[in-house]
Formats: structure tokens, sequence, C-alpha cells
């Protein structure tokens, strides 16, 4: 299958929804988190839409850690999209504005991924969108300066904005932002010789996983915190458990997307480690749920033990997957 990511230059439209893009599966309603973090979205559905299968890059998730105060933000590797997908992420030197920039890659058809304030995307309607200052990724795939239009890739979905959205997202006058185009580099893997290299890439991760038990290190850091910890206004609980428990849940909950693909591929025998790998997601689900519940009442007391279920299944899903790596 063909690496290339140039797209057709259609002229945005005014509605938040841009042209048909149905969202992939790992993006389905029906999972524990339909959305993971911006990045790993982003990465997604950009490669979705170019007919690539993203299940194949997420043998990454076994590197998650707990750093201290939050769960690794988990990002897909570079080198691991170049190796799968023939696709390297180069940085965008922004020496004239990122309009102009981001303008002529979109006309090459080289998708550009920069942060911007989610204050002026409209698919954040309801969340941060003409609410909040919100740091994400985007993914720009056509522009209309003229039209002030941006067709536009962003969590789960393919948006498009316009008028002062658009001026907002461009910043004009503000300090540059960070971005990087993708450009392809070779040649897209596909079929077996896809899933054998996703899974040399499992292995070479999972020598790379984490010593400790990330899981046990995040109770202790509960455990040492007081009750103003979960006195404090509701946003700090979003803020916390975007961070913690979301970040834990939707990387497990990948994995184990990732580890059933690899079996579905005949690459493996990975059904037990996946199985526990969806567990681990759906218990961290549970645990956010208590932990908004101990900032409803103000009390910490309990909470972290609640981290037990948790623990064991971490552990649970390396010893499955160090068995089914053994049996390969």
């Amino acid at each position: 299958m063909s690496a290339s990511l140039a797209l057709p230059l259609e002229s945005p439209r005014t509605e938040t929804s841009a042209a048909p893009h149905a969202p992939h599966p790992l993006h389905a309603a029906d999972r524990t988190w339909p959305e993971t973090n911006c990045y790993v979205d982003l990465w997604i559905e950009l490669l979705h839409l170019r007919g690539l299968e993203p299940e194949a890059m997420l043998g990454f998730t076994l590197r998650q850690d707990f750093e201290g105060d939050q769960f690794t933000f988990f990002k897909p590797k570079a080198a691991d999209l170049e190796a799968l997908y023939g696709l390297e992420i180069l940085e965008l030197a922004l020496y004239e504005t990122l309009e102009d920039h981001a303008r002529l890659q979109a006309a090459r058809g080289l998708p550009v991924l920069v942060e911007v304030n989610a204050f002026f995307l409209p698919d954040t309607a309801g969340t941060t969108y003409r609410r909040e200052a919100s740091k994400t990724t985007i993914g720009i795939l056509a522009l209309d300066p003229q039209e002030r239009r941006l067709d536009y890739l962003h969590n789960a979905g393919r948006f498009q904005l316009a008028g002062e959205d658009y001026d907002g997202i461009f910043a004009r006058g503000e300090l540059l932002p960070y971005a990087e185009f993708v450009k392809p580099c070779g040649p897209a893997l596909a079929g077996s010789e896809l899933a054998g290299a996703a899974l040399a890439l499992l292995r070479r991760h999972r020598v790379h996983a984490p010593v400790e038990n990330p899981v046990t290190a995040f109770r202790a850091a509960l455990a040492g915190k007081d009750d103003a910890f979960v006195q404090r206004p509701l946003s700090a609980f979003h803020a916390y458990a975007f961070n913690t428990t979301r970040q834990l849940g939707a990387n497990f909950e990948l994995l184990g997307s990732h580890l059933a693909w690899l079996t579905a591929q005949g690459a493996g025998s990975f059904d037990e480690a996946a199985e526990a790998a969806t567990r681990l997601s759906q218990e961290a689900k549970a645990f956010q749920f208590q932990l908004a519940r101990a900032y409803a009442r103000g009390k910490l007391a309990g909470l972290p033990e609640r981290l037990a279920g948790a623990e064991a299944t971490y552990a649970a899903v390396f010893a499955a997957l160090d068995r089914a790596l053994a049996a390969g």
C-alpha cells in the first residue's frame, strides 16, 4: 500500500463536520475510552484516513510508567511510524507565519501537526470551546486564507472551522508554536510483513517496559496526599484524572487492541494478555469514578487501597504477555 499522504484540496465548509470521515474503530463510542490523548488520537485518524492500520503501531504502550505526578503521556515512536508506515515526522521551521507554512505544506499534501488553543476548536463545544484555554494538537489538512477556513483532524474526527476561530488558531502576533509535518519516506508495510514488524517492535518495547509496577507507584503517591488534595475545585479533579486514570486506562485499552490485532494477524496468541489489558482499562475507569466521589466528599480515606485490583491486573498483563512471547 502506498505511503503517500497527499490529500485532495477541497474547499473547506462552514459547518463543524468536514468531508465524510468515519472514525476508526479504535474510536468507537462503545469503547471504555473512546478518546485517549490528542496526539495518539490524531495519529490513529491520520493513518486511518490513508487506509493504513493504526493497530500495528501500538506496541509502544508497554512503556508507560508513573512519572511521580502523572502517567506517561503516551505517544507513538517516530521510529515505529517510519518502520511500519514509511512516514517521518519533521520539525516545521516557522520563520514566516504558521499560516503561510501550513498553507504551503498542505498544498504539498503533507499534514501539519501543531499545538493550538482548543478555545478556538468548535469540535470541543461543551468542554473548552469558547470557555477556557487548553493546549491540544491538531493535524492541518487544508486551509483557505481568503475565506479564513481550516480543515483539520482532532481527537476522533475530521472537522472544519472558520472566521474568528481561524484567526485564533493562527494567533497572529503571538509566540509561534511548535509544529511538525508528516512526510512519506518509503513504502508502508502490509499484511504479514506489517504484523511481523509490529511483533518485532512489541518485543523491543517489552525490554524497555517499567521494571517496577507503575500502578503501585501511583497508589503510593496518592496515599501520600491528604484530604486537602480532594477538596480543590472540580477543575482540579478533571486535570488530575486526565493525567492519571485516563492515561492509564486509555493506554491499556489500546494495548489490548494491539494484542488482539496481532492474534488476528496470526503473529502469536495474545488473547490472555489482551483480555488482562482490557480489564485494566476498565478498572482504571472504575477508579476514576471513585476518585470523583472522593472529590465530592472531600475525603481521601480508603481511596488508594482501591487500586489493589489494578495493581494485580497490571502484573497479570505482563505475565501473560511474557508467556505468549516465549511461546512465539
